[in-house]
């Protein structure tokens, strides 16, 4: 019986140990909430994950700038792909007049 009931005291050690640690976790949180609130505490969280996002694609950005190179290039492509069509067809316009004149001499 003396086995069973030390073994009973270890438990109840272990189960106030853990109760302790959790009370002063809690206690700790309570403490925050009370400070910060809860719009607080999402509106920190929220800015720890934009920052560690911004520092990935900061890392990426280091490790692969040919490929955020091209990736602006293209963007930039695309915006303006209606200027840089205008833009070519009037340096092309006396190059296709001349086609097009050849092209009535022979009729």
């Amino acid at each position: 019986m003396s086995k069973l009931a030390d073994q009973v005291l270890a438990d109840r050690a272990a189960r106030d140990a853990a109760r302790a640690a959790f009370d002063s976790h809690y206690g700790a949180l309570k403490a925050d909430m009370e400070e910060r609130g809860i719009a607080g505490r999402i509106a920190d969280e929220t800015m720890d994950q934009a920052k560690g996002m911004f520092d990935e694609a900061v890392a990426v950005a280091e490790s692969h700038p040919g490929v955020i190179g091209g990736t602006i290039t293209a963007l930039l492509l695309w915006i303006f792909r209606t200027t840089i069509i205008t833009w070519a067809g009037q340096a092309l316009e006396p190059v296709l007049e001349k086609v097009k004149e050849l092209g009535r001499d022979q009729d």
